[in-house]
């Protein structure tokens, strides 16, 4: 077993990262850090998360967790973002200019699996001065991984966000000497379908808001226009029909019931993927896309 620091870079309400839109980077640095973080468990390593939430963390402080817990292996993850070029696409992975030759070998590692997992664009492997690889004292890398600033690289980042959560998983356990052997994650259980859980739908907003809705399973105009809009920070039936939801359309979420960071990310790639507002807000739009 080896220790493995996970970085989801930025984070908290005065540092989202790159904004384009209604897309945030924190958001996906976190969605990808968690998934990336269950194949590694899945895998029998220890993995430690510098947050597993929408807070924040001082870059010292990041390098502090993996130096404090001897890791083997630190990663920062990110998404890239150009002002100037709307057309900078692609992926690079970063290393500290006077780095051990390991921290260059498994930063390649990774790239390169990242890469064969489908980019549009290998920029390659760089050198930079950033305080969580100056500060690190594990072999340190940080990855940006496609352009938040270009549509087509979020589009590419949502079709393929599963292969590179598998990619980067299988750098690092191959960089540690690791079988690069992920056991399958099924996704949370769930016996719903889009009728039981619109019939869910419809008696819950009677129930929170005397909707008054016949309880048929039917998502027609009635109910859509009795949806009320869920988001970040509710903890209600509704949020937990909306984690269902999603699983059944093939973004698992677990279903607690309670609207958290990894729900909302998930969503965002679901409404990305679908055409709607990416804005991790569910409203009549996202739940008629959801349940039809």
């Amino acid at each position: 077993m080896k220790t493995i620091v996970i970085d989801p870079g930025h984070g908290g309400p005065g540092d989202p990262g790159a904004v384009f839109g209604n897309r945030i980077e924190k958001d996906d640095n976190l969605r990808l850090g968690l998934a990336v973080a269950q194949r590694l468990r899945a895998a029998g390593q220890n993995v430690i998360m510098t947050r597993n939430t929408d807070v924040s963390v001082p870059l010292a402080e990041r390098a502090a967790i993996s130096n404090r817990n001897n890791a083997d292996l630190f990663i920062s993850l990110h998404r890239n973002s150009s002002g100037v070029n709307p057309n900078a696409r692609g992926v690079e992975n970063f290393v500290y200019p006077f780095a051990s030759p390991r921290s260059f070998t498994y930063a390649q590692n990774v790239l390169d699996r990242v890469v064969a997992a489908g980019v549009a664009m290998n920029r390659g492997l760089k050198t930079e001065n950033f305080a969580v690889l100056r500060l690190t004292n594990a072999p340190a890398q940080l990855l940006e991984l496609n352009f938040i600033s270009n549509d087509e690289d979020n589009r590419l980042f949502d079709r393929n966000f599963e292969a590179y959560a598998d990619a980067i998983a299988k750098g690092i356990l191959e960089s540690l000497g690791e079988p690069a052997v992920i056991p399958p994650t099924p996704p949370p259980p769930t016996t719903a379908t889009k009728k039981s859980l619109t019939a869910a739908l419809q008696a819950t907003l009677n129930i929170l808001f005397g909707a008054g809705l016949v309880v048929d399973g039917i998502f027609g105009p009635l109910t859509q226009s009795a949806i009320r809009l869920v988001r970040r920070g509710d903890r209600n039936e509704m949020v937990r029909i909306l984690q269902e939801a999603l699983t059944l359309n093939g973004v698992p979420t677990t279903a607690d019931g309670i609207f958290g960071p990894a729900t909302e990310a998930n969503l965002r790639a679901f409404q990305a993927y679908r055409g709607l507002v990416a804005d991790g807000i569910a409203g009549p739009l996202t739940f008629r896309a959801l349940l039809t």
